[in-house]
């Protein structure tokens, strides 16, 4: 279909620009930022969600709706209080000690974000911390509870668009937070490309250097230097990253998981995401699934 404009040129001669050559950056900045909604989950909880004292995180970001109880997170020593009738986000690869004395309901969305691809500036940021949102009425969202499985693309949209909302609301530096995370990654993007088209547990850091051009200590010293992570670290997040999306929101078996992500069998698999996770993956899911039923 050939487009076409026959719009008159005088509909637009009291036209002005609202934006500056400042502001092209800001919309370069916003247009490529992406979040990614992993999962959304109801979950009703118990003692069993404290964590015992310990530290623990996943590379998924959270945002939780309060729906009832008490719960508190513990993160660099500062307690936060997750009332109900509040909304939170708790990013990824941020480590908290989990408290719970009560009942509680919450309804929580997994999701992770990108600019370049792969690459989730917000996992690096270095002041993330948990954030209040803000509150809600808990009538606005029982019904999504209610929904389960019958949410059409449109609510999903909508969704969405309400999760982008949230964590500029929860980040109003996220712009600040792109700009720098890009003066140390952008130099490497056909890597992440690349990587992103190849992720599995046979990548290897040799072909991560040839796509870059130099030799592989050269480029793992410069890679380590920018982003401040080895590329095998790096991989092996990612490759975490894809293992925990498949275990937890597909029915596909462990060995056929093993083969998408090209695992040598399922058993280094199942020692791999133990290793990273704490529990064996086939566990983890049961887990799971077992902790979101209402």
């Amino acid at each position: 279909m050939k487009l076409i404009d026959t719009t008159d040129a005088r509909a637009h001669a009291s036209m002005r620009n609202l934006t500056s050559s400042d502001g092209a950056r800001e919309f370069w900045l916003a247009e490529k930022f992406r979040i990614h909604l992993v999962g959304m989950y109801f979950a009703a909880v118990g003692l069993e969600w404290g964590s015992d004292g310990d530290q623990q995180a996943d590379f998924l970001h959270h945002i939780e709706i309060v729906l009832s109880g008490k719960r508190q997170v513990v993160h660099n020593q500062k307690v936060y209080d997750l009332d109900p009738g509040q909304i939170w986000f708790l990013p990824g690869n941020t480590p908290v000690e989990r408290r719970c004395d009560d009942w509680c309901e919450i309804l929580f969305f997994k999701l992770n974000c990108e600019w370049l691809p792969g690459v989730d500036p917000l996992l690096d940021w270095p002041d993330r911390e948990p954030r209040l949102i803000g509150g809600f009425d808990p009538a606005d969202w029982r019904g999504w509870v209610e929904l389960g499985n019958k949410t059409t693309v449109a609510d999903l949209l909508q969704l969405r668009g309400q999760l982008l909302l949230w964590l500029t609301r929860a980040l109003p530096e996220i712009g600040e937070v792109i700009a720098r995370h890009l003066e140390t990654h952008t130099q490497f993007s056909e890597v992440f490309k690349f990587i992103e088209s190849n992720l599995g547990a046979d990548l290897r850091i040799a072909s991560l250097a040839s796509v870059y051009g130099i030799s592989q200590d050269a480029f793992s010293m410069a890679f380590k230097r920018s982003t401040g992570m080895s590329p095998k670290d790096y991989m092996t997040r990612r490759l975490n990253q894809e293992a925990l999306q498949c275990v937890i929101n597909t029915n596909l078996q462990m060995k056929e998981i093993a083969e998408k992500l090209r695992f040598s069998d399922e058993y280094y698999f199942s020692r791999f995401f133990q290793k990273l996770n704490g529990t064996p993956p086939a566990r983890y899911r049961k887990e799971f699934r077992a902790s979101c039923k209402g």
